[in-house]
């Protein structure tokens, strides 16, 4: 990634220094990146059972552990978790029986709840994930990465990616293949990072969007929409508030 996916502008400034790893920000539209990116193919092994495991049980520092804790309240509160927020958008704006992918569905836990009123494919990279989502006789499951995945002609009428954009390497090549599945008048659901979070300003490089090298890229909402455009989308709506570490969209073909 030599040039900003974005806008196309070759000038970086680093922003951050974590572990091994220079957060890299695109001196024009703020587009950021992880340096160096890792090498696509080793991608799979980042999600094997082990290193799930590793991870959940990880211990995270005390902002991190608050940040997992308001979420949780909040959600329970609300009742609208990510979950729940992407079935009820596309139940406003698709028929019953659509063709929903749910691009990175891990467990299947959300096109679980989908196949109530959608027929729904998934696909995961973790072979481990993508075994749990399989056990549903309703939900059919692609084992792979999303980049290298071969979909020959199926088309569908809603896409979701949830906490998924930012672990790809290819962001344009990702948003473009999304728009290229979809039928026309499809739409695009996505949940990811907000990088114009003001808690990302305040916290610098202990913000809890940082992860690499899982965390690959990072969009404020006006890179995110600029990309979006790029690919082919024309209807963009984009959510996220000030101190939002998250940002939802949805983009219609």
């Amino acid at each position: 990634m030599l040039n900003c996916p974005v806008c196309g502008s070759a000038e970086w400034i680093c922003r951050y220094r974590i572990k091994d790893w220079d957060i890299q920000e695109c001196a024009n539209c703020r587009f950021s990146r992880i340096d160096p990116m890792p090498v696509r193919e080793t991608r799979a092994e980042c999600y094997s059972e082990e290193k799930i495991t590793e991870r959940n049980i990880k211990q995270k520092n005390a902002l991190q552990k608050f940040s997992r804790v308001m979420k949780r309240f909040f959600g329970k509160i609300t009742k609208r978790g990510k979950s729940g927020i992407f079935y009820d958008k596309l139940r406003r704006n698709l028929a019953p029986g659509a063709k929903i992918l749910d691009i990175g569905c891990g467990d299947g836990s959300f096109i679980k709840t989908a196949k109530r009123y959608f027929t729904c494919t998934g696909v995961e990279i973790s072979a481990h994930l993508a075994a749990l989502a399989g056990k549903d006789p309703d939900i059919k499951v692609i084992t792979g990465n999303f980049m290298s995945v071969v979909f020959n002609k199926d088309k569908y009428d809603g896409i979701t990616m949830i906490s998924l954009l930012e672990h790809l390497d290819d962001p344009f090549m990702a948003l473009k293949s999304c728009y290229e599945l979809l039928n026309n008048g499809g739409m695009l659901l996505l949940k990811t990072v907000n990088y114009g979070s003001l808690n990302r300003s305040i916290t610098a490089a202990a913000w809890t969007g940082f992860r690499p090298p899982d965390h690959m890229i990072y969009f404020e909402p006006s890179s995110l929409r600029l990309i979006l455009q790029k690919a082919g989308f024309k209807k963009i709506d984009i959510h996220a508030t000030p101190f939002s570490d998250n940002m939802y969209c949805e983009a219609f073909r």
